[in-house]
C-alpha cells in the first residue's frame, strides 16, 4: 500500500471513529438533558414618565410598580438547583432610556468580593452581574453589560451566540452599584440611542441575567442555566415584553479629537560608534482629526466615518517570542476596527494554540507587514454595519498614506460582508475583499461563501470556500474549511479540515502557512464526578495531521489534553504531546547563537503541566512547566510564571514571565520575556496602567504609561508615555520616546 493509500485509510478510520461511534454514544447517553430554556420566563417592562435617579437605590415609586423577576437557578456547581442567594430584577423605561434594577441578596455581605475598577475588565475576580439584551430577538446577537459591587463597567457585542465576542465595543451607558446590609444592588441606565433596535415597536426582546457569587464559585441565571450553553447563547434566553413607542434618539454623532505631544528618536551614527543623534518632533496644530462620525441611517443600520485617524491611546502588544516556524498572531486592539467587528469574523480556523488562517484580519490595515509593525497613517475610512431587508451587512473602505522612510506605498482596502439568517440558529453568507496598492497597479482580491448550521442544540456544521485573484494569473489559489462538531456538557466530538493552496494570496488576512491540508479529529468526554473537590474533568485527545497539497506528511501532532477543574475554582492541566516535523528548509531557531534546525525528519514529545489558581484570590495566577526533549534535534525547557496580586480595589499587579532554555549539543541559550503591568485606579473615571517589558531575544526593553480620564461616558482624555530601548547588541542604547496627550469630545444630534 503506497503512502497516499495509507493516508486515505487512516482518514476514513478517523472519520468513522469521530462521526459515527461518538454520536451513537452521545445518543445513548441518557444523562444529558437537552431541554432548552428559551422563552420559559418572561417579564414586562413598565413605562414611566417620572424621573429615575441613578443612585443604586430602587426606592422611586416607579420601581415599586414594576414586576419582580425571580427564580435564578445554578449552572455551577449544581445544575438546575435554586441559587444559594436570592436575586431579583425589574425593568423600567422612558421614551429614551432603559432602566434595569438588580438586587443581589447575600447572607454574608461582608464576604462580597469587589476589587476591580478597570473599565472593560472582565471582572472575573469579583462578584458580578451580567445583563444581555437581544433587541432584534433573532436569538443570535445581543448587547452585554456587566458590573460589580463597585459599579465598574464592562460591555461587549455578542455575534452568532458568542462565536465572536467583541469586548472592545464601547457605548454610552451608566450603572451605579452599592453594597448594603442585605447584599448589593446595581441600577443600569442604557439609552436606546446606544442600542440598535428594530423599526417596529412593541415586539418581544430577548433578555437574561447572570449572577456570579465568586467566593462560592457559583454561577446562576434567570433562564439559561443548562450546561452546554454559554451566557451568549441567546437562543436560550427569556423574554421582555412591553417596550414600545421609544425614541432611538441620536441620528448623528461627531467625535473629533485633539492630539499633542513630542516624539524623540535616538540613534547611533553607526553600529561601531559611541555617538548618538537625537531627532525630536513636536505635534503641531494640524494634529487633529475625526475619531468617528456616526450617522444612523435607520434604527438598525449605521454608517461610520473617520479621518486622519490616530491610535495614540491603544495598548501596547505583549512581548512574544516565536517557538515555531510560522509567524505569530497579534490581536487587534484599535478602537475603530473593533467596533462592530463581529460581522467581519469569518474564515477563522485554529489548531491547538495557533491560528491557521483568518481571512480578514484588520491588523493588516494601518500597520506594516513583518515583525516591526510600523504604523501607517490612515487618511480616511468609512464603514456601514447593521441589518437591512433581512440581511446582516458589513461594508468597510480604508485609505492609507505613504511612509517615505520605509518605502510603504499608499493603499486602499475594501471589504464587503453579507449574511442571511436561516433556520433557527444558522446563517449563510458571502464576502469580498480588495486591496489596491497605489502607484503599482498591484491588487489582491479574495471572495467566497460560507455557512454555519446548528442542529439539535449541540451539533454545528460549518463550511467555507474562498478564492484569490491578482494581477498575474495563477492557479492553485483557493482555500476551504469544513467543521462538524458536537459538544454538550459530557461529550465532545469534532472533525476539522482546512485546505490552503500554495498560491492563495490574502493581503488583508493572516495566512501563516500555505500549501497545506490539515485534518483534525477530536473525541473526548467531560465527566463530573459529583461531590468532593473535583467539579469537572475534560479528557479530549486530538490529532493534527498536516500534509502538502500532494498529501505528503509534513506535520503530525497528537495531543492528549487532560484538564481538571476543582470546586475551589483552581484548575490543573496535564497535556502530553507527540510531535513529528518533516523540515524542507532550514529553521533558524535562534540566529544569534547559531542554533539552526537543518532539513530532515524530527520526532519528539513534550508535556505541558499547568496549574491555575482561582482569580478571586488576592494572589492568583498560573504556573507552567513544559519539557520538550528532542525539540528539533535538541532540548527545550519552558517555564511560565504568571502571578496576579490584588492589593486593594485601587491597586493590582500582573506579571507574565516566560523562560525558554535551549540546549543543542554544545550550544545553549535562554530566552527571558517579561510583561509586567501595574493598575492603579483612583476611581471608576481615573484609570492608569503602567507596563514594563523585556525581551532578550530582540534586545528590547520598554515602558508604557497610560492615564485615562473618562470625563463623561464615551469621551476621554489620555496621557500616554512610551519608551522602547535596545539593550545589548550593536544598537545598544538606541531608543524611541513619545509623550502624547489626546482629547475626544462627542456631539450628538
Amino acid at each position: 500500500m503506497n503512502g497516499i493509500a495509507k493516508l486515505k485509510s487512516r482518514i476514513i478510520h478517523l472519520l468513522f471513529s469521530c462521526f459515527f461511534i461518538a454520536p451513537v454514544a452521545i445518543a445513548q447517553n441518557g444523562a444529558v438533558d437537552q431541554a432548552g430554556t428559551h422563552g420559559r420566563k418572561s417579564i414586562r417592562a413598565v413605562r414611566t414618565e417620572s424621573a429615575v435617579t441613578l443612585d443604586g437605590n430602587l426606592d422611586e415609586p416607579a420601581w415599586q410598580e414594576a414586576p419582580i423577576a425571580l427564580g435564578f437557578n445554578q449552572k455551577d456547581p449544581q445544575e438546575g438547583q435554586p441559587s444559594t442567594e436570592r436575586t431579583e430584577f425589574r425593568i423600567l423605561y422612558t421614551a429614551t432610556t432603559l432602566y434595569v434594577g438588580v438586587i443581589c441578596y447575600d447572607t454574608e455581605p461582608g464576604s462580597i468580593l469587589a476589587t476591580d475598577r478597570r473599565r472593560d475588565s472582565k471582572l472575573e475576580n469579583d462578584d458580578n452581574i451580567t445583563l444581555v439584551i437581544d433587541t432584534f430577538h433573532d436569538h443570535r446577537n445581543a448587547f452585554m453589560f456587566r458590573t460589580n459591587p463597585l459599579g465598574t463597567q464592562y460591555d461587549a457585542l455578542i455575534t452568532d451566540e458568542g462565536n465572536n465576542l467583541n469586548e472592545n465595543w464601547d457605548e454610552k451607558w451608566d450603572v451605579i452599584a452599592q453594597k448594603h446590609e442585605g447584599g448589593w444592588t446595581a441600577e443600569y441606565a442604557i439609552p436606546f440611542k446606544s442600542l440598535r433596535v428594530p423599526e417596529e415597536s412593541g415586539g418581544a426582546w430577548g433578555v437574561d441575567i447572570e449572577r456570579v457569587i465568586k467566593r462560592k464559585n457559583e454561577q446562576t441565571y434567570w433562564t439559561n442555566y443548562r450546561r452546554g450553553f454559554k451566557l451568549e447563547s441567546m437562543s436560550q434566553s427569556g423574554h421582555v415584553q412591553g417596550i414600545e413607542n421609544i425614541e432611538t434618539g441620536m441620528r448623528f454623532r461627531v467625535k473629533p479629537y485633539l492630539l499633542g505631544g513630542v516624539l524623540q528618536k535616538v540613534r547611533k551614527d553607526s553600529v561601531t560608534a559611541n555617538q548618538f543623534n537625537s531627532d525630536v518632533k513636536f505635534k503641531d496644530a494640524s494634529d487633529w482629526g475625526m475619531e468617528v462620525m456616526k450617522y444612523r441611517i435607520t434604527p438598525s443600520l449605521t454608517a461610520d466615518f473617520t479621518w486622519n485617524t490616530d491610535f495614540a491611546q491603544t495598548e501596547v502588544d505583549d512581548q512574544q517570542v516565536n517557538l515555531d516556524r510560522f509567524p505569530l498572531f497579534f490581536e487587534e486592539k484599535r478602537e475603530f476596527f473593533l467596533e462592530g467587528a463581529g460581522i467581519y469574523e469569518f474564515g477563522l480556523a485554529r489548531a491547538e494554540g495557533t491560528t491557521d488562517m483568518k481571512i480578514f484580519h484588520t491588523r493588516s490595515i494601518g500597520l506594516s507587514e513583518g515583525r516591526a509593525r510600523i504604523p501607517v497613517p490612515i487618511t480616511a475610512g468609512a464603514r456601514m454595519t447593521g441589518n437591512i431587508a433581512g440581511f446582516t451587512l458589513g461594508a468597510m473602505n480604508v485609505q492609507t498614506d505613504t511612509v517615505d522612510t520605509s518605502s510603504i506605498a499608499e493603499s486602499n482596502y475594501s471589504v464587503l460582508r453579507v449574511k442571511r439568517n436561516v433556520l433557527a440558529r444558522s446563517f449563510i453568507g458571502g464576502f469580498f475583499l480588495n486591496r489596491e496598492k497605489g502607484g503599482s497597479g498591484d491588487y489582491n482580491r479574495v471572495y467566497g461563501i460560507d455557512g454555519n448550521f446548528i442542529f439539535k442544540k449541540y451539533l454545528t456544521i460549518s463550511a467555507l470556500f474562498g478564492k484569490s485573484s491578482e494581477l498575474k494569473n495563477t492557479e492553485q489559489d483557493w482555500i476551504s474549511n469544513g467543521t462538524i462538531r458536537w459538544e454538550d456538557d459530557f461529550w465532545v466530538a469534532s472533525g476539522d479540515m482546512v485546505m490552503i493552496e500554495p498560491n492563495f494570496r490574502d493581503d488583508m488576512g493572516f495566512i501563516p502557512r500555505k500549501n497545506m491540508r490539515r485534518l483534525s479529529p477530536t473525541v473526548g468526554i467531560k465527566p463530573r464526578p459529583g461531590g468532593g473537590f473535583i467539579r469537572q474533568i475534560r479528557i479530549a485527545p486530538r490529532l493534527d495531521y498536516i500534509t502538502d497539497r500532494d498529501w505528503n506528511l509534513e506535520t503530525r501532532s497528537i495531543h492528549f489534553s487532560n484538564r481538571m477543574e476543582f470546586q475551589s475554582g483552581d484548575a490543573l492541566l496535564l497535556s502530553p504531546h507527540l510531535r513529528y516535523e518533516n523540515l524542507k528548509r532550514d529553521f533558524e531557531i535562534r540566529v544569534k547563537e547559531g542554533i539552526i534546525a537543518r532539513p530532515g525528519v524530527y520526532s519528539w514529545w513534550n508535556m505541558r503541566m499547568q496549574y491555575t489558581a482561582n482569580p478571586a484570590r488576592r494572589i492568583s495566577g498560573s504556573l507552567v512547566v513544559e519539557p520538550e526533549p528532542g525539540y528539533y534535534g535538541g532540548d527545550l525547557m519552558t517555564y511560565e510564571v504568571n502571578p496576579r496580586f490584588r492589593f486593594n480595589q485601587n491597586l493590582a499587579f500582573e506579571t507574565d514571565y516566560e523562560i525558554h532554555k535551549f540546549t543543542f549539543g554544545p550550544k545553549e541559550t535562554t530566552d527571558h520575556v517579561v510583561n509586567f503591568r501595574t493598575f492603579y485606579n483612583i476611581s471608576n473615571q481615573w484609570l492608569t496602567t503602567t507596563t514594563l517589558q523585556y525581551n532578550n531575544v530582540d534586545s528590547f526593553a520598554g515602558l508604557n504609561f497610560r492615564l485615562n480620564y473618562i470625563f463623561r461616558p464615551g469621551d476621554d482624555f489620555f496621557l500616554v508615555y512610551n519608551e522602547g530601548r535596545q539593550v545589548g547588541g550593536p544598537r545598544d542604547g538606541e531608543r524611541d520616546r513619545s509623550l502624547q496627550l489626546k482629547l475626544t469630545y462627542s456631539f450628538d444630534y
